[in-house]
């Protein structure tokens, strides 16, 4: 089993604003602080031991898409690049 990797997502996240990539949210513009999700794009329990997690394999989320995005793969068992789809039409309507 691959195991987490916090240092990605810490390089991640300093280099990346805090912008929710499903639905837009600047979290840092919205509320005054600097805060974001890592969202792994794949399960981890999906990857082999010798996988080595890059910051590709991330999305930065606000805490709503990231619990509707964890919804959804549970529900539904959807694919990241689905679920994203499905929910930026839902936040356009």
């Amino acid at each position: 089993m691959a195991e987490r990797n916090q240092g990605v997502v810490k390089a991640l996240k300093a280099n990346s604003a805090s912008v929710c990539d499903i639905c837009d949210l600047n979290f840092s513009e919205r509320y005054g602080v600097e805060y974001i999700e890592a969202h792994h794009k794949v399960p981890i329990s999906t990857y082999s031991s010798a996988y080595i997690l890059s910051q590709d394999d991330f999305a930065l989320l606000c805490p709503n898409c990231h619990r509707a995005v964890h919804i959804y793969m549970k529900k539904d068992g959807l694919e990241y690049l689905e679920i994203k789809k499905k929910l930026r039409y839902q936040c356009a309507l």
